[in-house]
């Protein structure tokens, strides 16, 4: 596992351009979908069927044609196709579970919208596989076809094996070090001081639950051995965004958890969500409003401190290497997201991504929770109880511990 904490890498993120909020703010991720997809190509479906002895097909319908770009990466095996001018009509593609573990040869398949006009489909392989795709059209629609082969030249294979073998020395030597170096994560309790937050309708300041939640997942954290937690904030008292970033450097934190408590002017609004920076637009209206209000309260500062907005860069040149620090956040978030899932009901199914000020580390997973809405009655009684809290603290562990473990794992992709 590569301590990338240790291992600093300069590169610079593509963000999206501030923009405001077209409507209410409780707008849904298919109304988002209908202003940004209408004039973009729709991949309909996937399938992914057998194609002979070591050959497998995947096979996306498309509504009309377009133009893509095909890379097949290393260390770990990976292939990534970059729909170009394409979206998705609704929810994230799947294959099916049955015919994806029969075959054995793709280990998992992630997605996501790369910029305002791309799609990216990323499959994490289980071997070094060669990739060939064919656009088809024809009277039934639209078809690129990605052929996947593992029969590689047997001197390719012969380096591979060395390499290898290089490779599990090195894993081996970082596992052993591992050992004796725990997780550092640097645990954000949101707002503070000045900045209440939000404030539920009994009185209730986010500021408040957020150090209380933060506080408990710090305990539960520091009992685990091989983790370690540090907060940002331990009292009332105020910290810049961008202080609390550099804080978390200065700790050498592995993960960054930024831990909030939503608010919506719709009260009837419930639910747990994880989000992530996002290296070019925000998922959807409601993230992007939501990003707007976490980072609102400098931006209306008198002494404002906003030079990071002077180095919004407007178009940079980002492959899938640099975006490693992303990968490992979705990862980490999507583990913390489905065990929140088992204590409050879910506001959306998936991670969402923004450009949050306080995430905006690139060298360090990061991700932000909105525990639960403080706007809502019945969840701002609920996240005052102790008994409440510790259950959502007990989650976000949970998730956190699920990535250590497969970070360590022999197997895992990044190494």
């Amino acid at each position: 596992m590569k301590n990338i904490s240790h291992k600093r890498r300069d590169f610079v993120l593509k963000l999206g351009k501030a923009m405001g909020l077209a409507g209410a703010s409780g707008l849904s991720s298919s109304v988002f979908a209908k202003q940004t997809v209408q004039q973009l190509a729709i991949i309909k479906s996937i399938a992914l069927k057998k194609s002979g002895a070591g050959k497998l097909r995947l096979v996306f319908e498309l509504d009309k044609r377009i133009k893509h770009k095909t890379l097949t990466l290393k260390s770990p095996d990976r292939i990534v196709v970059d729909f170009l001018n394409t979206g998705i009509a609704k929810t994230p593609l799947k294959l099916d579970k049955k015919k994806t573990s029969q075959f054995k040869l793709i280990r998992r398949i992630r997605q996501s919208k790369r910029n305002d006009n791309d799609y990216r489909i990323v499959l994490d392989l289980a071997k070094q596989t060669k990739a060939k795709t064919t656009l088809k059209s024809g009277k039934s629609g639209v078809f690129l076809e990605l052929e996947l082969s593992t029969d590689i030249d047997a001197s390719v294979n012969r380096k591979a094996i060395i390499a290898k073998k290089s490779k599990k020395k090195a894993i081996n030597a970082v596992h052993q070090r591992s050992k004796r170096k725990p997780l550092i994560i640097a645990i954000d309790a949101g707002h503070g001081g000045r900045d209440p937050g939000a404030v539920g309708k009994r009185g209730t300041k986010e500021k408040k639950i957020a150090l209380q939640i933060a506080k408990r997942l710090q305990k539960r954290i520091n009992k685990q051995p091989g983790m370690k937690a540090v907060l940002i904030r331990d009292a009332d008292y105020y910290v810049r965004l961008e202080k609390r970033i550099a804080k978390a450097r200065t700790k050498r934190a592995d993960v960054f958890v930024s831990i909030h408590a939503d608010a919506n002017p719709n009260r009837k609004l419930t639910g747990s969500s994880v989000y992530i920076l996002s290296d070019s637009g925000a998922s959807s209206a409601a993230a992007k409003w939501l990003a707007q209000s976490e980072n609102s309260y400098e931006a209306n500062m008198a002494d404002t401190h906003l030079q990071y907005k002077n180095k919004v860069v407007s178009s940079v040149l980002l492959d899938l290497s640099l975006s490693e620090t992303i990968d490992r956040s979705l990862d980490l978030a999507s583990n913390v997201l489905q065990e929140l899932g088992g204590v409050n009901r879910l506001l959306r199914e998936r991670v969402e991504s923004a450009a949050f000020v306080v995430l905006k580390s690139p060298d360090i997973p990061s991700l932000l929770v909105e525990t639960a809405f403080l706007s809502n009655p019945m969840e701002e009684k609920r996240l005052k109880t102790s008994h409440y809290q510790e259950k959502l603290a007990k989650a976000i562990f949970k998730g956190v511990r699920k990535y250590q473990v497969a970070l360590n794992s022999p197997d895992s992709r990044y190494t």
